[in-house]
């Protein structure tokens, strides 16, 4: 189903290179280089479904920006995630703040917000501006909690929610609405867009942090427990919290290794704790469903089927 789109995804990465291109060939090579190595552009597949929800070909040409745009926004925060996580890799690759410095990478990724910032004020829908403000602002706050809540081990799992929310659910969120705005899509479709985005993206991290445990390398391009090794506290660790408190009375910034691989071990060998937090993950994905079971039945077809891809990646 997702083949139909393949056209569609080369189209927005052509966009790419064309509103981020410089007069630096040095910049432009290495923002290349990293936008083909872009996983798998999730955002941009949702985008592009949800602006089936009103007149696709009418508004092609600026579907296609605004997917550039959000992917423009999740490959900047990324390269500012990997500065402030010290991060060795992503998507298996060497990151760009370990391959140059975090000096070069924190211009890059401000040098990608300012193309947004550039392309997104060309668009006059009002709708546009006031999701995307929202937006930055929550992944701003949502980078700040989490340097603030490193080795919290006083975190509750309502920090946490909140945590993902900013993290990533909301981005996906605006990937699904602004989808629909731009292509002219009715207001009920557009809030429906956005509450599927929204839950659609709570279960999606919350899958992630799952595989942090279980799944590794194999699924996710980093050592199992490298969250819990830098001190994020994720759903999977609250739950083993209240299992154990023990394991976390001298959980602090001076933990060692074989201290934390003890609390990952836990973890990825506790069937009780794992089986809870697929079960959180699959409660908002309940939740994604039933916000778009009045739309158009194509594009809910595709929707449920990108979801369900989504959440089969904790086999």
């Amino acid at each position: 189903m997702l083949k139909q789109y393949d056209t569609l995804v080369h189209e927005v990465l052509e966009d790419i290179f064309e509103i981020t291109r410089s007069n630096d060939e040095q910049l432009d090579e290495i923002v290349k280089k990293y936008f083909l190595n872009g996983g798998k552009r999730v955002r941009v597949l949702l985008l592009l479904m949800c602006a089936k929800l009103g007149n696709f070909e009418l508004n092609k040409k600026d579907i296609i920006r605004m997917a550039s745009i959000v992917e423009i926004i999740h490959t900047a925060s990324l390269i500012h995630d990997d500065i402030i996580d010290n991060a060795d890799t992503r998507r298996g690759s060497v990151t760009m703040n370990k391959e140059y410095s975090n000096e070069f990478a924190l211009r890059v990724g401000d040098y990608l917000f300012s193309v947004v910032l550039k392309e997104v004020a060309k668009f006059n829908n009002e709708k546009i501006h006031l999701y995307l403000a929202q937006t930055l602002k929550e992944l701003c706050i949502g980078e700040l909690i989490q340097e603030d809540g490193l080795y919290d081990i006083k975190t509750r799992k309502l920090d946490y929610l909140k945590k993902i929310k900013r993290k990533t659910a909301i981005l996906i969120a605006f990937a699904c609405v602004a989808g629909s705005i731009v292509a002219d899509a009715s207001n009920e479709d557009i809030r429906s867009a956005f509450s599927y985005g929204y839950y659609l993206g709570m279960s999606y991290q919350i899958i992630d942090d799952y595989l942090d445990f279980v799944g590794g390398a194999q699924n996710l391009g980093k050592e199992v427990g490298q969250d819990l090794m830098n001190g994020n506290i994720t759903l999977p660790a609250l739950l083993a919290k209240e299992e154990k408190p023990e394991l976390f009375y001298n959980f602090t910034k001076d933990t060692s290794s074989e201290e934390k691989d003890e609390i990952i071990n836990y973890i990825k060998n506790n069937d009780k704790v794992l089986s809870e937090t697929l079960a959180v993950s699959r409660r908002y994905l309940e939740k994604a469903q039933e916000s778009i079971d009045n739309i158009d039945s194509t594009v809910k077809t595709e929707l449920t089927f990108i979801m369900n891809k989504l959440a089969r990646r904790e086999n």
